[in-house]
């Protein structure tokens, strides 16, 4: 089934230590605080945020994305702590082709736990068996190892480097990118 546009709420996803839930305006203390720290976007195209206003305007960006069917950007809640550390995004989600691009992005006092390949492993389950994707995809800035490597510990297969193929804060940044079809999704 294509019509995903019958999703008219945010998912929420569970792991083993992980919540994929809607941000709230409760989550704007967590979400500035990974957000403002300049290593966590250092390889993504937006700015660290320097007020609390940059995360409420990303909050309702989030939230005017999903009304047009752009993007499904869910928060990532660290069940023990019942603390968002991060968010992981479904770009694309409803279009024909059924090929969904995914980005993610957690605080830097998360990184190298599992918790972000834990959460994308989620993702690809809730959109080849949710979304009816046939195809789901990432990219990262070659320069940016851990998020690949987190592309290939959740299946995802190396198609190829695009030479200078994004801005990234005034300089072109060549891209890795990875995918996972469904047929090997079910394998």
């Amino acid at each position: 089934m294509i019509g995903t546009k019958q999703l008219a709420e945010f998912p929420k996803i569970e792991t083993g230590r992980l919540i994929l839930r809607k941000l709230t305006f409760d989550d704007v203390s967590d979400i500035f605080e990974y957000a403002s720290n300049p290593k966590v976007p250092e390889f993504l195209p937006w700015e660290t945020h320097k007020t609390i206003e940059d995360t409420l305007a990303f909050i309702n960006l989030v939230e005017e994305e999903f009304k047009k069917f752009n993007s499904i950007v869910l928060g990532i809640e660290i069940k023990e702590k019942k603390k968002l550390i991060g968010t992981i995004a479904m770009r694309n989600w409803d279009k024909a082709d059924r090929c969904i691009d995914i980005g993610y992005v957690i605080s830097q006092n998360y990184w190298n736990k599992g918790l972000t390949t834990e959460a994308v492993k989620a993702v690809i389950e809730f959109g080849f068996e949710r979304l009816n994707a046939n195809r789901i995809e990432a990219h990262c800035d070659e320069d940016n190892i851990a998020s690949y490597r987190v592309m290939e510990k959740a299946g995802m297969k190396y198609e190829g480097t695009l030479r200078q193929k994004i801005l990234i804060k005034n300089k072109f940044a060549s891209m890795r990118f990875y995918s996972i079809i469904k047929e090997e999704y079910n394998k």
